[in-house]
């Protein structure tokens, strides 16, 4: 039996299923479910941080801007930008107001000034002021904003520092990334430009607002321009190239698109495997929005650890039910697979084994009556074997006991003619021929070879040829290959016989009897005896192969025999052969008459492999 089919395997296979499956939906529902909340704990948290960030920032540009406004709240200011460089005082004045909107901002990198009134530019740096006089500011487009339309004060995105032209304090003194706020100076009330100011600004309260919002470890944050260029990125600088993935990008303008006016768009969104939550300022100045990457192992972490640590009792349990399931499948099964085990040694031949269960459950029970069951087939198959053995035996006796007599009789007189005729020596050598033929016929194998038979057969056809002379002709013909097949003994005999008893006497001219034997293949032999004498009536004939059906030959003497005294050695062959025959090859004979006259017999005997 395939181990699939078994009762353990499907035991265990139900355990199995019926623990795992509710076992992993549990573990994945909760999972699911853990990370839902998660992620939206998480976005709910960030969004609230990121708000108040923006909120910070904001407030830090416009404390920029108001710092920037100390031009207008100096009533001396606007009069003194067309006084310098010629007036030393108004120089003063104006370094004094630079300086305190220096002081107002703490991370003012550096101030430029530039005068188009008196076409003075200043920049305020350490260690000392630097003023020259130009025709116009060191960037005549005012950093692309100098169109009719443009606006007063603007926030330029993140760049590197650079000198506004002026020689620098120090060739070793490297570039930083800063922001600008610009400012056009305007001669209020009226719309004409005095000046501009630039006001550079590094990155520490950029990177101070926006360092709590994320883990460095595991997080980024961005804070980016309405182009999406990069003003702030934590871990790394950023420079003026620095952009947001393309990807991104694209996500961040739909956003933006899809909340039309608004200022202040918030929101998120999930990409390349992260979660980006996003804040946009809202600020007059600077159109910034604060975007937050956080990776999903980040985002889900927990839930990942949750998961694990239910996934280890889930496995533990699995484990225990696997030991129960065996446990369990094999005090089932084991008992089950003994019995078995003797089934098998029974079917294969040996009906005495020893059945011994011990267990006292419906096993050992079953164990019990199968034992005795056998123990009385056992009984039932040695009577029937000794009684089968014995109706053979008696049988066969009954067979042998038939043929004797007409061997003797026509035996005793043949010698008995010749000793009428005083040939003494012929007598002798026949006498000796019977000798041998009755030793061999009072043996008491059942089985012989057909070398055997056939030298029975020559001297029982020898001492035929003494009674008929030149009346008979015999041709003997035995393959070589074929004398060492057992055969039934006295078996060529009877079927001699039968002509010598139905046709020899009636036979006009010479009689003729030929007897040979050949291998049809590697497991069969034929034995052929044809005889010229008188055919069989067709009605006899039928009657005769009726015989041959195992049904007529296998039961015992035939109490529906018509003549008991006709065809009595071909019905004993017919029965030995049926009798001794090898298991599942029984030996067949056929009988038919031959044209014009005689009959022909043959017998095929299984040879072995």
């Amino acid at each position: 039996m395939s181990k699939f089919y078994s009762i353990r395997t499907k035991l265990i296979a139900f355990m199995l299923i019926a623990t795992t499956l509710p076992l992993l939906a549990s573990i994945s529902m909760t999972f699911i479910q853990t990370k839902t909340a998660l992620r939206e704990q998480a976005v709910e948290e960030n969004k609230r941080l990121i708000y108040q960030a923006s909120t910070n920032l904001n407030n830090y540009v416009d404390n920029v801007a108001r710092a920037s406004l100390a031009v207008y709240n100096d009533p001396n200011f606007l009069r003194n930008l067309a006084k310098i460089p010629g007036d030393y005082r108004a120089v003063a004045e104006v370094y004094t107001t630079l300086q305190t909107i220096r002081a107002a901002v703490p991370d003012v990198f550096q101030l430029y000034l530039h005068s188009f009134a008196a076409n003075q530019s200043t920049l305020i740096t350490n260690p000392f002021p630097k003023r020259e006089e130009r025709k116009q500011a060191y960037s005549g487009s005012l950093h692309g904003k100098t169109g009719g339309d443009s606006p007063d004060i603007w926030v330029e995105s993140a760049h590197m520092s650079h000198t506004y032209g002026f020689k620098a304090a120090s060739p070793d003194d490297p570039a930083r990334t800063v922001i600008t706020l610009h400012r056009v100076i305007k001669d209020i009330p009226s719309t004409e430009r005095l000046g501009v100011l630039a006001i550079d600004l590094n990155m520490n309260t950029i990177a101070a607002i926006t360092g709590r919002l994320y883990d460095p470890a595991k997080e980024q944050i961005y804070v980016v321009d309405g182009q999406n260029q990069i003003i702030y990125q934590g871990r790394s600088e950023a420079n003026h190239t620095d952009a947001l993935r393309e990807e991104t990008a694209s996500e961040l303008n739909i956003a933006r698109t899809g909340a039309g006016t608004a200022q202040n768009v918030a929101g998120h969104f999930e990409q390349d495997r992260s979660m980006y939550v996003y804040q946009q300022l809202g600020s007059t100045y600077a159109d910034w929005t604060i975007v937050k990457q956080i990776p999903n192992e980040t985002l889900y972490a927990r839930a990942t650890t949750l998961t694990w640590n239910n996934a280890m009792i889930a496995i533990a349990a699995l484990v225990l039910v696997i030991v129960a399931t065996l446990f369990i499948s094999i005090r089932i099964t084991g008992p089950l697979k003994q019995l078995m085990r003797y089934m098998n040694q029974i079917q294969a031949g040996r009906l005495h084994v020893d059945i011994h269960l011990s267990s006292r459950d419906e096993f050992g029970v079953l164990a019990r009556h199968f034992r005795d069951m056998m123990d009385t087939v056992n009984n039932l198959i040695l009577r029937e074997y000794r009684l089968e053995i014995a109706n053979k035996t008696n049988q066969l006796k009954a067979l042998q006991a038939q043929i004797h007599p007409h061997f003797l009789y026509n035996t005793l007189q043949s010698i008995g003619t010749l000793a009428l005729q005083q040939q003494g020596q012929r007598a002798y050598i026949l006498l000796t021929s019977l000798s041998k033929m009755l030793r061999y016929s009072m043996r008491d194998q059942t089985s012989v070879t057909l070398r055997e038979e056939a030298e029975h057969a020559r001297l029982y056809l020898e001492l035929q040829q003494e009674r008929f002379g030149d009346r008979l002709e015999v041709d003997l013909n035995f393959a070589e290959d074929t004398l060492s097949v057992e055969m039934p003994r006295m078996t060529l005999q009877p079927l001699i016989e039968n002509y010598f008893k139905h046709g020899a006497d009636i036979q006009p001219g010479k009689g003729h009897i030929s007897l040979s034997s050949r291998r049809i293949n590697d497991h069969w032999i034929e034995i052929e005896l044809n005889n010229n004498g008188p055919s069989i009536p067709e009605e006899k004939l039928l009657e005769i192969r009726g015989w041959l059906h195992p049904s007529h030959t296998t039961t015992g003497l035939s109490t529906q025999e018509s003549d008991e005294s006709e065809s009595i050695g071909l019905r004993n062959v017919i029965r030995r052969l049926q009798l001794n025959s090898h298991p599942g090859h029984s030996a067949r004979l056929e009988i038919n008459n031959r044209e014009p006259n005689g009959v022909k017999i043959r017998v095929k005997l299984y040879a072995g492999e």
